[in-house]
């Protein structure tokens, strides 16, 4: 699977959810929130993405800690899942 085939049934499944009319956009949300996290923390393109084997268990694993945590505040700390930064570590690009 590539980030882009990812849509929200596969999110829906992987975080073992009902899709329905009223979780779809949050979904959604998430799975583009996702994909900008990890463009911006490798530094490559959407398309960029899609070379990566590993890179879509990042976004399904962003998008579920997403869903999960959407009741956030700005006083919590998000700390990503280490096997994710461990994925997108591996390729960023943005070394500085």
């Amino acid at each position: 699977m590539k980030v882009s085939e990812i849509d929200a049934n596969t999110i829906a499944t992987y975080i073992r959810i009902d899709l329905t009319n009223e979780t779809e956009p949050f979904i959604n949300m998430a799975l583009d929130a996702a994909i900008e996290y990890c463009t911006t923390y490798t530094g490559l393109t959407k398309e960029e993405l899609d070379k990566y084997a590993d890179i879509p268990m990042a976004v399904l694993a962003l998008c579920a800690e997403f869903y999960d945590l959407r009741q956030f505040t700005a006083s919590e700390v998000m700390n990503v899942n280490p096997t994710t930064e461990q994925i997108l570590s591996s390729y960023s690009v943005n070394l500085l």
